[in-house]
């Protein structure tokens, strides 16, 4: 369980990151989408994914793990983040990773669409 200071010291660390320059490092950016879909700020978490795809950092398993969780607390109507995520995810043949097809399909499931996995 998260204290209540949880949010606040990943944001210190976060800034951290981008200070001594490690915000290129796939394994620390998957680190804070995760940090902040556990605090409960999904939208955050997409924040850092989407500058990882803009500083062309490729994202790894793990960061797709936790963007498709990030996803499924959005707004089921955040259909089109899920399209593009799903998009990258089939173009760069990560389809074929079962924790990954898990992690759309529970996405697809928890938004009410699942049809769509």
């Amino acid at each position: 369980n998260l204290g209540p200071n949880a949010l606040e010291k990943g944001k210190q660390i976060h800034a951290q990151i981008t200070q001594h320059k490690l915000n290129s490092d796939v394994k620390l950016l998957s680190s804070l989408i995760q940090m902040y879909n556990k605090c409960g700020e999904p939208n955050k978490s997409i924040e850092v994914y989407d500058q990882m795809i803009a500083n062309k950092i490729t994202p790894n398993e793990i960061t797709f793990i936790n963007i498709l969780t990030a996803i499924s607390n959005l707004d089921p109507t955040a259909l089109e983040k899920r399209k593009q995520i799903h998009q990258y995810i089939t173009q760069h043949k990560l389809n074929n990773n079962p924790k990954i097809t898990n992690s759309l399909i529970q996405m697809y499931n928890n938004c009410g669409e699942p049809n769509k996995s």
